[in-house]
This record gives C-alpha cells, structure tokens and sequence, in this order.
C-alpha cells in the first residue's frame, strides 16, 4: 500500500508545479516561464488585439489604384460591316490619345481586335510565341513592341490591301511620332484574319504586327 501510494504522489507532483506556476504573479511567472522553457499564453482577447492593432499582412498593404482586369468595355469594337483598312484606322486613332478617355483606352481597343486575344492557345501578335489571355499579360506586350506607336502625330495607310501566304489580309502603315523634339518615323504591316466562331463572328481581328526595321 505504501508502494502504491508512493507511485500516485510521484504522477501527482507534475500537476502541482503546474498549478503553482499558474498561481505566480505577472512579475515571477515570466521567470518560471524561462526555467520550464515554455512561454505562457496571453488571454485570447489580448492575442486578438494585438493581431488587430499590428495589422495583418495581407490587410496592411494598400489596394491597386487600377486594375487592368476590372475596366469596362473599350468603346471602339469590331464589326463584320468594317473593311481592311477601316479596322487599321479604327486602331491608329484611339493609339492617337491613348488615355483617352481613360487609362490606356487606345490599348484596350488593340486587345479588342486581337485575334489571340481571351484564347488559351499562345499568340504570335509580337512576333514570338505569348500568351495573350488577360489584358494585363498584352498590355506590357505592346508597351515593349510598339511603343512608337502611342500619342503617334499622324499616320498613312498603304494604297492596297495585299494577301499573306497565310491567307491574311495585310494593311501597311507609316505612323509618325516625335520624342525628345524629334521626329521619325516607323512602318509598320497589320495582319488581319477573319474570326470564324464566337461573338465577334465574321469580324476581322488582328492576328499580327510586323514592325519592319528603319530603312
């Protein structure tokens, strides 16, 4: 029996530091933390609030002021009624004031005719191989590409439409710009197929830019 009760006051003795532990003030019971190696709790309102006064990760950080994803529809569209060289202009004069009449509009009208655009399959509208399925993804595209063609000063169509082996119909351009107080220009070919399925059915989209080197 004395064995017994031994063994009942050695499994009991844990339970009683423990308790003593937990009935030490603030000050000492940081001390006792350190020597048991383990860290007590705060209360969990306390933990709440301090997660909520620090702030968060995810909540701490500002939203984009502009999203390239949440912009309504751009206000030049395709049309099966348009020719060749009508959807070529259409393009060249929202790139003319391309903020007009918002953040990159005239860009937004170019992703409208493109003919990869919104597809899971990768594009060759640069020129290589990208993927083209969110705005935001040819938005930088085109920036990088094309660049010269932006606020452009005028431009000047080809005198025919002509055929690729591909079976495009292709419009040549000569657009004109000036930075830095000079002025140049760039020439450039328009590629167009026209969309056999979806909602811009019977439409002539863009399939391709060629931008030729200066001459």
């Amino acid at each position: 029996l004395a064995s017994a009760a031994s063994v009942v006051a050695a499994r009991a003795a844990p339970q009683r530091v423990v308790g003593a532990a937990a009935a030490i003030p603030a000050g000492g019971r940081a001390a006792v933390a350190r020597r048991l190696s383990w860290r007590p709790f705060a209360p969990l309102a306390a933990r709440h609030q301090q997660r909520t006064s620090s702030g968060c990760r995810c909540s701490s950080i500002d939203p984009p002021k502009w999203n390239p994803q949440n912009v309504p529809d751009s206000e030049i569209r395709p049309s099966p009624a348009l020719s060749a060289a009508e959807v070529v202009i259409l393009q060249l004069k929202a790139l003319e004031n391309v903020h007009s009449p918002r953040l990159n509009h005239g860009i937004q009208v170019m992703y409208e005719f493109c003919h990869g655009a919104g597809s899971m399959e990768r594009s060759r509208y640069f020129g290589y191989s990208k993927d083209l399925y969110h705005f935001d993804h040819f938005l930088g595209g085109f920036q990088n590409e094309f660049g010269d063609m932006l606020d452009h000063t005028g431009f000047e169509l080809g005198a025919e439409v002509m055929q690729s082996e591909l079976g495009e119909q292709m419009v040549d351009v000569v657009v004109s710009n000036a930075k830095a107080g000079k002025i140049f220009e760039k020439r450039y070919t328009f590629c167009l197929v026209r969309r056999s399925f979806g909602t811009k059915k019977g439409c002539l989209m863009t399939s391709r830019i060629i931008k030729h080197e200066v001459e």
